[in-house]
């Protein structure tokens, strides 16, 4: 099949088959189809089939673009349904379409979907005949319009005009076996298999069972009973020549008739194995968790510089905050703020108000410390702390409030600086939950469960998502968050794609259902190990 769709002009194809020199440029096929046609002309099995052009999908986008401030999501969506696809195109889809057998797929194939981030955003529609290319094509572009992936588009700074939208269309294949292989920096790989399709084990919906491939060697008793090991070997083997050849250490696979059939290639951030958190013992400390609890109450820049310099000597004593007066401009309550914080220290550290900057100068040199890995003399510093004025912390701790919820950014607000500190003090203090590691990576902050992608508004910034399935809906609150931890799914399902590109750190299969429905809780997540340490129910509601 040659290319089809080309005018006079000479304008790019706008259907061209999956062995086409041409296909493997992702301005002509997106990136999954860019990455089947040259993992096709390297040889690897690929199901036949055609891709569509991303520029074909331009149109129904810029009408769908030009409906959202009017009609928002829904009507974008139902302007590419009702789209004229145009004669030039709708030929070329019958003609691509005529040499193949249904029923067939239509997949997205974005311009994006070569970064993880964008990993099961975008939908395929099965079970499709060849008279239905055009209606599938159509509904595949209008996933570009759902609110998750707008949102995912909000979070990744891209306007949905400007990704244009690609499709691979091939026969639909009915699979013995299917899955995702891993190939690791060492060389290991890891394979996660269902029985018949993978398409609910790279949702989310499904564990599957898991194989380790390591010098030959096939680990793993449920995935070798149902698979093989010689079929194991089989998948291994081409990930691992996916990754020489093509440079994709993540591969989409399945088996027919007891062949493995290649469906997709992707580069994945995944690491390269377990590494130990290395925690100054001193953490261990009853102290160092009363520490991370005023942290989160008063974070950031702005809790150093004006509060925890002096808070630590109350002793745990109740200061109800007092809120300033309304009208006061940042800069002036900022000023204010300052000044008293530097009398409070001066008062917690025993010195005289003059030398009130020295004693703001040597707070900050502790609070530094107490980062590093030798807190404790930080920890002995501050605790011999002594207390100050009530009235005049309880309106200082005002103060501090406003102007963190001033200040505070309006995008991703990234690592806050004592989330390492309160990692440390939950893996040393906090009670450990066994997991698998999906996405490495340290995570710390509040974790909280989320029942659904619709229930999120208790979600904040730099929370622990907890949820049932990695399902990739929920990918917009990774853009986000400190950490993922799901009760079930595979380490291979797109949204931990989405959370490795991230680097946000992830764990599967770990059992903390019940603790964190109860209510939020501090606590700590390794994403490369698999582990979850989550601190006391009296600390939870911190920060």
């Amino acid at each position: 099949m040659s290319a089809v769709g080309v005018n006079d002009g000479g304008a790019p194809a706008l259907v061209l088959p999956l062995g086409h020199p041409a296909a493997s440029d992702v301005a002509a096929s997106g990136a999954k189809g860019a990455g089947l046609a040259r993992a096709m002309a390297a040889g690897f099995p690929v199901p036949d089939g055609f891709v569509v052009s991303p520029a074909a999908s331009a149109p129904a986008l810029a009408l769908a673009e030009a409906q959202m401030d009017s009609r928002g999501s829904g009507g974008a969506r139902m302007a590419i349904i009702g789209c004229d696809l145009g004669a030039e195109l709708t030929d070329a889809l019958a003609l691509a379409a005529a040499r193949l057998p249904e029923p067939l797929i239509v997949r997205s194939s974005s311009v994006l979907e070569g970064s993880g981030e964008w990993s099961g955003a975008f939908t395929s529609v099965p079970e499709v005949r060849r008279d239905e290319i055009g209606k599938a094509a159509k509904s595949v572009w209008a996933s570009c319009y759902t609110l998750e992936v707008l949102e995912r588009y909000e979070g990744s700074g891209v306007e949905p005009v400007s990704a244009p939208m690609g499709l691979v269309v091939q026969p639909e294949i009915a699979p013995d076996f299917g899955g995702a292989a891993l190939v690791f920096a060492d060389g290991s790989v890891r394979i996660d298999a269902v029985k018949g399709s993978p398409r609910d084990l790279m949702a989310g919906w499904l564990s599957g069972s898991r194989a380790e491939i390591v010098g030959g060697e096939v680990a793993g008793s449920d995935a070798v009973e149902l698979v093989g090991a010689e079929g194991l070997l089989a998948v291994a083997e081409m990930a691992m020549r996916a990754r020489r050849e093509l440079g994709c250490n993540l591969i989409e696979w399945v088996m027919v008739d007891g062949a493995p059939l290649l469906l997709q290639v992707q580069r994945s951030q995944a690491g390269a194995g377990a590494e130990s958190l290395e925690v100054p013992a001193a953490l261990g400390h009853r102290f160092a968790l009363d520490f991370v609890r005023l942290a989160r109450g008063y974070p950031g820049s702005v809790g150093e510089e004006l509060v925890l310099g002096w808070l630590p000597g109350m002793g745990g004593r109740p200061l109800k905050p007092v809120e300033p007066p309304e009208g006061i401009g940042v800069e002036e309550l900022a000023d204010e703020a300052r000044a008293l914080s530097r009398r409070l220290v001066a008062q917690a550290w025993g010195v005289a108000p003059q030398s009130a900057d020295e004693a703001h100068a040597r707070a900050m040199s502790v609070l530094r410390r107490m980062r590093s890995d030798r807190p404790n003399e930080s920890i002995e510093a501050l605790q011999a702390l002594v207390p100050v004025d009530e009235s005049s912390a309880a309106r200082l701790l005002g103060m501090a409030r406003r102007l963190i919820e001033q200040t505070r950014p309006t995008g991703r607000q990234g690592l806050d600086r004592w989330e390492p500190v309160l990692a440390g003090v939950a893996a040393l203090q906090g009670e450990v939950y066994a997991g698998r590691g999906s996405s490495g990576g340290v995570g710390a902050g509040r974790l909280v469960w989320v029942e659904h992608s619709k229930q999120t508004d208790h979600v904040r910034p730099r929370d622990i998502i907890v949820t049932q399935y990695p399902l990739a809906n929920l990918s917009p609150l990774l853009f986000d968050a400190a950490g993922f931890v799901s009760l079930g799914g595979a380490p291979t399902a797109h949204l931990f794609e989405v959370a490795r590109s991230l680097t946000v750190p992830a764990v599967v299969d770990c059992p903390v259902g019940d603790i964190v429905r109860a209510g939020p809780r501090l606590g700590m997540l390794d994403g490369d190990v698999g582990r979850v340490a989550i601190l006391g129910a009296d600390d939870g509601a911190a920060g």
